[in-house]
């Protein structure tokens, strides 16, 4: 059993379908990955404030530790 080819101008109707079909794929598909890479961002920033805030934490437990040393020494 063999088709029968279209005729042109549907062929071309139905090429361009096609054609839009395969875009709307490609575009939601980017779309998508965009998504993802700014949730990424997001997290990678989020993980890196905290890491920041760890450091300044410590720091300040440091500088406090130091000074309660200092003042014990001129004692």
């Amino acid at each position: 059993m063999t088709s029968l080819p279209l005729p042109k101008k549907d062929q071309i109707a139905l090429d361009e379908q096609i054609a839009r079909d395969i875009q709307a794929k490609l575009d939601a598909e980017l779309l998508e990955e965009q998504k993802l890479a700014r949730k990424q961002e997001e997290e990678a920033n989020i993980a890196l404030i905290e890491s920041w805030e760890n450091i300044q934490a410590t720091m300040e437990a440091d500088r406090l530790l130091a000074e309660r040393l200092q003042s014990k020494e001129r004692e």
